[in-house]
């Protein structure tokens, strides 16, 4: 079963690295530095979280979850008048590898050896996803469901658990790593500024799909020139 942490218990635990772990919180207020153990879901139940990654900002709503990996650093923090319930699971890199290992080069018969360096260095890109939009947040959204009824279900909480997550995790990231090679700059960190602007950008666009938006109002609310935009997001989404 999945730990249950308040913050009565949280704070007295502490949680092991580069590990499978899957805990289940409802907390008021908690703050924690270096959250991000293993490869790293943290997905919101009720409530907001707000998380700084690599300098970045990320605040989290209910059925959205942020997924970093072990390289990330920032922290979490929790500030609410009422309770916050999330669910933070920890996947392995060893069982993440292995997944990855999996998937071969397009024609060929061999590993991807860049598709392993995406996900196990810095390159990987973090980022918040609405659980409606991925299958991995399909697997949460029917997680969170019986965790919901039960926080303490007995879950099969296997390696086979664990393979399925990141099988989910892969067939997301697959497309995103193919935009991240697309991109014409030689700095990972460039890439990855550049990839999160796009998909804020078609965060807002979802987002304010009944209002009239011009190309030059959305590439104003990511940071990035009018035709930079355009070029860009019509190259990796249409």
């Amino acid at each position: 079963m999945p730990d249950v942490f308040t913050e009565n218990t949280v704070s007295k635990i502490a949680l092991p690295k580069n590990s499978n772990l899957i805990n289940y919180s409802v907390l008021n207020e908690f703050y924690s530095p270096s959250p991000f153990r293993s490869f790293s879901i943290k997905y919101v139940v009720d409530g907001s979280e707000l998380y700084s990654v690599n300098g970045n900002k990320y605040i989290i709503k209910n059925q959205q979850y942020l997924l970093a990996n072990k390289f990330s650093e920032g922290f979490v923090e929790v500030d609410s008048k009422k309770s916050v319930t999330g669910i933070c699971i920890d996947v392995a890199p060893n069982i993440l590898s292995e997944v990855v290992a999996s998937y071969l080069k397009p024609d060929t018969s061999f590993v991807d050896i860049d598709l392993d360096r995406f996900f196990n260095t810095p390159s990987f890109l973090e980022n918040k996803y609405n659980a409606s939009q991925t299958h991995l947040g399909q697997f949460m959204l029917g997680l969170e469901s019986v965790l919901l009824n039960n926080p303490t279900s007995e879950l099969n909480l296997s390696n086979e658990f664990y393979y399925t997550l990141a099988e989910k995790i892969v067939a997301d990231h697959i497309p995103v790593f193919k935009q991240f090679q697309s991109i014409n700059a030689v700095k990972s960190e460039t890439k990855k500024d550049l990839l999160r602007k796009l998909y804020n950008g078609k965060d807002y666009i979802d987002s304010c799909f009944t209002s009239a938006l011009s190309i030059e109002s959305i590439a104003f609310e990511v940071g990035l020139s009018e035709y930079h935009f355009f070029r860009l997001f019509k190259s990796f989404f249409l």
